[in-house]
């Protein structure tokens, strides 16, 4: 009775506006439905971020529906919780309820939780479905009066035990029920496996690399659900993209670096390969020139320079120091502004209208508002303190003058 795992596909995602870097991404898909064929699975478990928005592409839907539809035809029942990035607009309807309707998901959680029970060679296993609007209501979960084979937790949340920035953190694992037998996990890009008593709580980490300090390797999870402890094994997924990462001091080691990585690439009938070099030397034109030359012959996809203040590294093939871009793209916006708005909603309207300005998103914004004046008073009390610090700060710098 094996089961699949699979975590933040964000279908419809197009890292650095290239279209072949949205193919990766149903690529990478595409193959965790053929080791579910493969492994002859009994369920394929989705903890999160299917889609990269609520509102994907028509590629994104078709990419989904003739994949899933493979699984439906061998009877692998899909279970599917969302994400922030799978939650639709206020007046929406999820991208996911979609594919339920057409029948090529079996059990799905968009904003509350779920819990639904399969018979599978004789054995029951109970799913319970935590999506990311109700993942902080995991500590209240009380353990079913009836006694199954297996109970499954599938939820889309950061643990404190990431040691990621402590604002950004959901619940602790501390916090899980111990009466859980595995724990699927998404959100986390990371492939990272903790313990939870007897049970392992797991992210398999999104299925393409999306930030450079996601590389590189990327897996799915393959659970025996007829063992007493359920134990994680990770299948390699073979179609990502590789990533070079590399560090700029001269032009000479940078080309017989770049120029032996790329031979390997090529050794193993690879994709061409996304180039990342850290800056250390102030003098970039040349090295933009070459990169340039090697991306016009088709021998790498795409190439980004980051830069560091330190003038050595642990490891050239992979860095060990994060840069600025870095930390910044490992913010997660939605949860700061929600953090800063003290709405979920509204946190979610005022994101939406970040990544795509437009009038009708603002209207949203103005309608619920109106429709929710004690949330419209505190951010009208946010913006008094905001003010009222500003004219502090500048009447305190007049007095000092």
């Amino acid at each position: 009775m094996l089961a699949i795992h699979v975590s933040d596909t964000h279908l419809g995602a197009m890292p650095f506006g290239l279209f072949s870097r949205a193919k990766d991404i149903y690529s990478s898909f595409a193959e965790t439905i053929e080791i579910a064929l493969k492994e002859r699975a009994s369920f394929y478990i989705h903890s999160g971020d299917f889609f990269d928005l609520p509102s994907p592409p028509p590629e994104a839907y078709l990419v989904a529906y003739r994949n899933l539809r493979k699984l439906k035809e061998k009877n692998i029942k899909v279970i599917v919780t969302s994400g922030q990035h799978d939650i639709p607009k206020r007046v929406a309807m999820s991208p996911l309820q979609m594919l339920l309707d057409l029948g090529v998901i079996d059990v799905l959680s968009v904003n509350e939780i779920i819990q639904r029970e399969f018979e599978i060679e004789n054995r029951y296993v109970n799913f319970i479905c935590v999506p990311y609007p109700a993942r902080t209501s995991i500590p209240t979960l009380s353990r079913p009066l009836k006694e199954y084979h297996r109970n499954i937790l599938i939820a889309h949340l950061l643990l404190k035990e990431l040691g990621i920035p402590s604002e950004q953190a959901d619940i602790s694992l501390s916090q899980i029920p111990n009466w859980l037998n595995y724990i699927a996990l998404g959100d986390y890009h990371i492939k990272t496996e903790l313990r939870h008593g007897a049970a392992y709580a797991v992210y398999p980490g999104a299925t393409e690399i999306l930030k450079m300090n996601e590389c590189c390797d990327k897996y799915v999870v393959l659970i025996d659900l007829s063992t007493d402890f359920p134990k994680p094994q990770y299948v390699k997924l073979s179609n990502v993209r590789p990533w070079i990462i590399v560090s700029y001091r001269d032009m000479q080691s940078l080309s017989n670096m770049l120029s032996n990585r790329l031979s390997e690439v090529k050794k193993m009938n690879l994709k061409q390969p996304i180039v990342v070099v850290n800056v250390l030397n102030s003098s970039i034109e040349p090295l933009e020139k070459y990169l340039t030359l090697l991306r016009g012959r088709g021998e790498i996809e795409y190439f980004r320079l980051v830069y560091s203040d330190r003038s050595t590294t642990e490891n050239d093939d992979l860095l060990k120091t994060r840069t600025v871009i870095e930390e910044l793209e490992y913010i997660n916006v939605p949860k700061l502004i929600e953090q800063i708005v003290g709405d979920t909603q509204l946190a979610h309207f005022l994101t939406n209208l970040v990544k795509e300005p437009s009038k009708a998103i603002a209207k949203s914004i103005v309608d619920y508002l109106r429709e929710k004046p004690e949330v419209a008073k505190q951010i009208e009390g946010i913006a008094k303190l905001n003010i009222l610090t500003n004219y502090m700060k500048s009447e305190h710098s007049r007095n000092e003058s």
